[in-house]
């Protein structure tokens, strides 16, 4: 199956994804302060303003392969904001990328986080686009509903980073994640 197919695929067709706009920064910022999104997630919820502006910048910054920053999209469920994707570019020397997203509780389960994922994906690989070849990805340890969206999207298990983030006070062990460009494995 192509990439250009699984990214249509997904349990709940009334979803769309779009980059992310200051407007956004309510319903993100609800998101955020979940505590399911927080439970397994560093998130500082923040200020609606600092969001705003946050969310604007990192939407606004275009997809080139001389991009070096960190941009997002924004998971809409009835034209309604309903969690984000995060793409940062962390070496455009060696073309790699890390990717983060979240999802509102309420959509949790129905295949949208790993069609948004998806359509990250095939944007961050495009040669036109973002040009990368190798994005990377953790989740915590106990967060299985993330690892597995990330085992959909085909990213492949590395290993567990011990004690790698702190949440809620406390070191959390992560699985590392990664996926290659196809035609750019060594192997």
């Amino acid at each position: 199956m192509t990439l250009e197919n699984r990214l249509l695929m997904t349990e709940y067709s009334n979803w769309h994804i779009r980059r992310s706009r200051a407007s956004d920064a309510t319903a993100i910022l609800v998101i955020r302060s979940h505590p399911i999104s927080r439970r397994f997630q560093p998130i500082v919820p923040g200020n609606l303003q600092a969001l705003g502006r946050i969310l604007g910048k990192r939407g606004s910054l275009p997809l080139t392969p001389r991009q070096s920053s960190k941009v997002q999209w924004t998971v809409l469920v009835d034209d309604e904001p309903a969690g984000w994707v995060s793409l940062d570019v962390t070496s455009r020397e060696h073309h790699i990328g890390s990717v983060g997203y979240a999802l509102a509780p309420a959509y949790h389960g129905r295949g949208i986080a790993s069609g948004a994922l998806r359509h990250v994906v095939g944007t961050a690989f495009d040669p036109v686009q973002l040009g990368l070849e190798r994005l990377e990805a953790i989740a915590a340890v106990e967060n299985i509903a993330s690892r597995r969206v990330l085992e959909k999207c085909d990213f492949h298990f590395e290993g567990i980073a011990t004690g790698l983030l702190i949440i809620d006070g406390e070191r959390v062990d992560h699985a590392r994640y990664e996926l290659m460009r196809e035609g750019n494995l060594s192997s």
